[in-house]
């Protein structure tokens, strides 16, 4: 197994825990319309918007019309915006490995199916996103989501651009098996996340050195 040179990390379920039932439920308060009827326009054919939003097939102002027209109201553009991202809270069981990958300066960047609502909100409310991750491959800037075979190109291109690694030298956690499954198709070194001490353990196995 090759050295590890570069790592990325899923931003939800990994850096950041998430509930998208707390979305429904903060657009369905803003909406006054039922949790049923709010998670079909986001979450379901024919109109599954969060997933189009993701994918940034919309954008925030196009997310925010299509909303008040298919639920027939009238909310307000920033009241939709919080309300889709106040969702997070940290998972602060991976504070410390990230801490000290970048206590030894280790090349390391977000790899994640987001829409501009989570990741706008996600840098305004947390450091270890803001300040750790200034490199990223987010599926609303590529137009594509995970698990589909484009975005790890992105983020092989981009790892390789910043320390010329090859793709099994990429080291990629994610909450998912079908987006790690498809990593390692891609060529990367990828581990699905389950704990911040098994993560642990597979970046030091992926040789990468630093201190606990």
């Amino acid at each position: 197994m090759a050295n590890t040179k570069f790592i990325f990390f899923d931003l939800g379920k990994v850096l950041l825990e998430f509930d998208h039932q707390r979305l429904i439920e903060n657009v369905a308060t803003i909406a006054s319309m039922q949790s049923a009827d709010v998670e079909a326009i986001l979450f379901q054919p024919p109109h599954d918007l969060e997933n189009r939003f993701e994918r940034g097939e919309l954008n925030s102002s196009e997310f925010h019309a299509r909303f008040n027209e298919i639920g027939a109201c009238n909310v307000d553009h920033d009241a939709l915006m919080t309300a889709v991202a106040d969702i997070f809270w940290l998972n602060t069981s991976i504070v410390h490995v990230v801490a000290q990958l970048r206590a030894v300066n280790f090349p390391m960047g977000i790899l994640s199916n987001t829409c501009s609502a989570h990741w706008n909100w996600a840098k305004q409310n947390f450091a270890i996103v803001d300040q750790l991750f200034g490199n990223r491959i987010l599926s609303y800037e590529e137009h594509s989501m995970k698990p589909d075979g484009k975005i790890y190109q992105s983020a092989i291109s981009m790892a390789n651009q910043l320390v010329g690694c090859q793709p099994d030298e990429i080291f990629f956690t994610d909450d998912k098996p079908e987006n790690v499954a498809a990593a390692i198709e891609a060529g990367m070194n990828a581990k699905l996340f389950e704990s911040a001490a098994l993560l642990n353990l597979q970046l030091r196995e992926s040789g990468v050195s630093f201190n606990t």
